[in-house]
Formats: C-alpha cells, structure tokens, sequence
C-alpha cells in the first residue's frame, strides 16, 4: 500500500483526543468516579472483546442485528467488541453469585463500539459510566441511584431548571397493552418503538403510525390518553397495575427525601429487552441543543437466567461521555481546564544538563509536576515554550545559580522572579 493514500483522520464515528480534550474527558470521569466511591460503589472491568452470542440473545434487535461489530477470530468463534456493559456484569456476578456480598454497588468507565449513523450525541466508538446495585428487589435501589445522578449533577454545577429526569415502568406498559389496549403479543415491540418516538413526532404523524400498526381509533385514542398520564392518574391504578404501584411508591419515597428533577414521562420505554420494571432517561430541558437522552437505564431482575442461573433484582443506568461533554459545554459549565504540569525547569548549558536534572528530580519527590528542558537553548525560546504550554512557574538555572546554591523562580502570569534556596521552591508553587 502507498502510504501516501493514508487518511490523517480518525475511523468514521470516531474521535481523535489530543491532551486538551482528554483534560474536559478526565473532568467528567472524575466525578463520575468520585460520587460513585462516594456512594460506596466499587470499581470493576471486563475485555472489550465478548462472545457475541451473548448479545444476540438480551440486548435486543437493533444492537443485535444492526449495530454489533463482530467478526470470527482465528479459532472459529464469533466474537464482538462489546457494545454495552450490563450483559459482561451479569456474566461477572454469575460466576461468583456464591461468594459474592449482597448488594452488589459496582461502577465501570468503558470504552464501547456500535455501529450506528454518527451524529449529534452519539458516535460508534464512545465512554460510558455504568453504574449497577444487585440485590435489592425494592425501590431503595432505584432511589440510590438517582440521588447518585442528582449529586453527580451538583458536581457538575448545573441549573435546576436545564435537566429533568424522566421515569416510567415497563409493567405499567404491559398493563397498556394487555389491559387497556389488548394487543397481539406481535404488535408489543412494534407499538413499544412507537411510543419510544412519540415527542419526535407531531401529533397527526403519530395518530397515523400507530394506526399503519393495526390499531383502532378506539385503541389510538385509550393511548393518547395514557401518554398524557400524571402520577395522580396512577393512584387510581395503584392496586391493578404493578408498575402504577411501583410508580407511586418511587415518586412518594423521593418527594420525602426532597429529590427534586424528576418526571413520571409514560412515553419512555428503553430499547433494550432486558429491562422489567423502573426505566429511567435523563433529558437536557433547557435548551434544543441537546435532544439526546444524556443517560438511560432501568431495572434488570432477570438478566442471570441467560446464564442458567437464579435471576438477582438489579438496577442501573449508563451514562455517555458525548451526551454529557454537550451538555456542559452548552452551559459553559466545562472548567478552564489546563495542563497538570506547574513547573519548568530551564537548561541553559550542556554542562548544567545534570544540575537541572537533580532540580527537577528534588521538586518531583516533593510533589511539584516538572516538566524538563532536555537540550540547551535560548531563555527567551524557553520561557516561550513553558507559556505556550500555560505553565505556571519556571525554575532557572544557571552557573551563577550552581555557585550560590539558589535558583531563580519565575512566575509566568506576572513576570515577577525572586532568587531563593531549591527547597523554598516547593512552598511557594503548592
């Protein structure tokens, strides 16, 4: 192959991450980290490569058919790059159900693959957080993990009024289908996508879509009303319907505990086959820049049966880097986010190579990021590159510095220097 034909761009749907977007990537992981240790979660892996039967038999149609990168490797398996992480942490917790302390409270950052259109908030190669309780059959597991959402948002110092949270209940679409509507077990997943777009639609254009899906004007119009419940709706339901009953119980629990941004939607409804109770998304309310869910997830009690084991309630979401990185960068709540390094160390002559080197070595062992000159040069070109590099302090040494036993220590914001002793160094930059 001709080098030459190479492109300098990265893989379609891909991005390419130089220091300073790894700086606002870092940011987000961080508290994303932080509040999970926070909350007691334990951080956790698994290979970014899968059986890829294992997604093909829960995750539903869309990744498993459309957006799964797999391919047969040399041993004859079908193996793919994991898309998402729930079905690898059911894997995990099957293995060692036994010995393992219940609840579960893992969390993971991991890099996913889907092959799917690029476009605004979604791209084939992306972050995610997961964030999972195993173990608790009732709603305390979905109110941990939203107070998790909602101090994670404090983190990120954002506006009351710019996201909501929105929930509903995969039982109480089943009592939608079964008991008010009366569908065909065929018409589910087709009418389960429907609702899923129904505020990317306009109203007519929706009426008409559910009609091309057999439904009656009769039907169309018990399910319009349903879209427009509220929870005082669900009271009324509270003794038919398990997931009206598990519905007021989460939004009764959290007014008590002051969790605010919450939101029963009925029109939210996961795409993933797994889910069997609570599902969640988080939606950007502020502004139109953002119409992507920043996160979904959902309750998952029967996951492990895919492994012939005993099914353990679990609940969880997963939270894209896109999304979110869009999010605070609309509202500017992204930090000015600089280099770690605090201070650079000159070398201004072949024979002083050695002496700066014992410098740098001395501030590193006390704390002091260091960043080195390795060839001589010009101050001027020096004091230069540690600018451009937004640097914060200089260390210059020269001969006179070697014969007096002091350094020079410059501050680059004001220009002010001052001549001190190497061990006065590390007090004045901390």
């Amino acid at each position: 192959m001709n080098s030459t034909n190479l492109s300098k761009l990265p893989y379609k749907g891909t991005k390419d991450m130089y220091p300073e977007d790894m700086l606002s990537r870092n940011y987000i992981f961080d508290i994303w980290s932080r509040v999970a240790k926070r909350f007691g979660y334990e951080e956790y892996d698994t290979p970014l490569i899968e059986d890829a039967n294992m997604y093909r038999v829960k995750s539903g149609d869309e990744i498993a058919n459309t957006q799964l990168y797999s391919f047969t490797d040399k041993g004859g398996r079908e193996i793919a790059l994991r898309p998402e992480m729930t079905p690898s942490l059911a894997r995990l917790v099957a293995q060692k159900r036994n010995v393992l302390a219940l609840p579960v409270r893992w969390f993971n950052i991991g890099r996913y693959y889907r092959y799917e259109k690029p476009q605004k908030g979604r791209t084939r190669e992306f972050f995610q957080l997961n964030i999972d309780i195993l173990g608790v059959p009732t709603i305390e597991a979905e109110i941990e993990i939203i107070q998790y959402v909602m101090e994670v948002m404090k983190e990120f110092k954002a506006p009351k009024d710019t996201f909501e949270l929105k929930i509903n209940n995969r039982y109480l679409l089943d009592y939608l289908f079964e008991e008010i509507l009366k569908i065909s077990d065929q018409q589910k997943p087709l009418l389960s996508k429907a609702i899923d777009n129904y505020l990317k639609l306009e109203s007519k254009d929706f009426e008409e879509y559910v009609k091309e899906l057999g439904l009656s004007t009769e039907q169309t119009e018990k399910l319009l009303n349903y879209l427009n419940w509220s929870i005082a709706d669900l009271e009324e339901l509270k003794e038919r319907s398990r997931g009206a009953k598990e519905l007021v119980e989460l939004f009764e629990k959290a007014k008590n505990l002051n969790i605010q941004n919450i939101k029963f939607s009925p029109y939210i409804v996961r795409g993933l086959q797994y889910y069997t109770g609570t599902v969640i998304e988080m939606f950007d309310v502020g502004s139109k820049e953002n119409p992507r869910a920043l996160f979904g997830g959902g309750r998952y009690d029967n996951l492990l049966e895919i492994f012939d084991e005993k099914s353990i309630p679990a609940f969880g979401l997963g939270w894209g880097d896109v999304t979110t990185f869009d999010y605070l960068k609309t509202y500017n709540l992204l930090p000015n986010l600089k280099s770690e390094a605090l201070l650079f160390v000159t070398l201004m002559d072949d024979s002083l190579y050695e002496q700066s080197m014992k410098v740098a070595n001395y501030l590193r062992e006390k704390g002091v990021n260091t960043v080195t000159q390795l060839t001589p040069s010009k101050l001027s070109k020096q004091l230069a590159s540690a600018s451009k590099r937004s640097i914060p302090w200089v260390v210059i040494v020269g001969q006179e510095e070697v014969e007096s036993g002091k350094v020079i220590l410059k501050n680059m914001f004001n220009s002010e220097q001052i001549s001190i002793s190497l061990e006065e160094v590390p007090e004045k930059v901390l």
